[in-house]
């Protein structure tokens, strides 16, 4: 699976999303009317589109990792995070509304056209921040992490715009909300994969096997590479491979790999090691897995 390919699939996990979220959005509005009132009304309906969202895109790593335990773990947390995310998105875009005040938004134009957009559209960017985040915290790494919030952010932000701003401009369209969220959903995915591009520290490429041309992004301090689905990089079906056999970690701007212990031979360009900086075009050797290091 080629890095292009990782990245469509993690688009096209923001258009089911999008897909998704289409029939609950027109379900909530719909019914406003039987919730007590539009403080409810808003934290349920953010919290439905938080858990939609967050449960999609949680299942991405897994899918391109094609481990299902890690599919249903990182869409349980998804959309835990995605529950909490749309809950705090409103309350952010109400502050946003409050720090706006009577100054700005001095007539009712104003708020119908300035306003309410601008604060909705805050509250979709936070959304986008704790879906990006999602697979950092399962990995418990602090620069993936950065990387789906920044990505989220951005995307959330690109992606709520379209979606409040459509309705102001159609509100007599009752489709409008469709593609807004389908956009949504594909803009924080778009600006996860762009964002992460920009902050790699290489790429590692499968050269045989069952996975040949498998591309693996390294975005994370620390990397795990063994046989099994607790690991960063899974080399299951390759002969050799200990269940947690080598490990890749970044020391003052460069990558050194080294086996995890003596007896998990680690080899770069044949050569046994037992640390090594990864230079451009080095073959690592594990087991019977081999994969060439490029920067990305």
């Amino acid at each position: 699976m080629s890095i292009w390919i990782r990245r469509l699939i993690i688009c096209a996990l923001g258009l089911l999303a999008g897909v998704l979220a289409w029939p609950a959005m027109d379900l909530f509005i719909v019914h406003q009317a039987l919730f007590p009132s539009f403080l409810v009304f808003s934290l349920a309906s953010g919290a439905v589109f938080g858990l939609i969202f967050g449960l999609v895109f949680g299942t991405g790593e897994g899918i391109i990792a094609g481990s299902n335990r890690r599919i249903v773990r990182g869409g349980l947390l998804g959309a835990a995070l995605g529950v909490v995310g749309g809950i705090v998105g409103f309350l952010a875009g109400q502050g946003v509304l409050f720090a706006l005040g009577e100054r700005m938004l001095r007539s009712e134009q104003a708020v119908r056209t300035v306003g309410f957009p601008l604060a909705r559209a805050t509250g979709w960017a936070v959304l986008g921040l704790f879906i990006g985040a999602t697979e950092g915290v399962r990995a418990w790494s602090g620069r993936k992490t950065a990387v789906g919030v920044l990505g989220g952010l951005i995307g959330g932000l690109a992606g709520g715009a379209a979606i409040e701003y459509g309705q102001v401009l159609w509100p007599q369209l009752p489709i409008v909300q469709l593609p807004g969220l389908v956009l949504f959903g594909v803009l924080v995915g778009l600006f996860y994969a762009l964002v992460e591009q920009q902050l790699s520290l290489g790429v590692l490429r499968l050269l045989n096997g069952r996975y040949k041309s498998k591309e693996f992004v390294l975005n994370q301090r620390r990397v795990l590479i063994g046989g099994n689905d607790s690991s960063d990089i899974i080399l299951g079906g390759y002969r050799g491979v200990a269940d947690r056999h080598a490990r890749i970690r970044l020391k003052d701007g460069e990558l050194f790999i080294e086996p995890v212990d003596a007896e998990k031979p680690v080899y770069v360009n044949d050569d046994r090691v037992t640390s090594r900086m990864l230079k451009y075009e080095d073959v690592v050797k594990i087991g019977t897995a081999k994969l060439f290091f490029r920067h990305e």
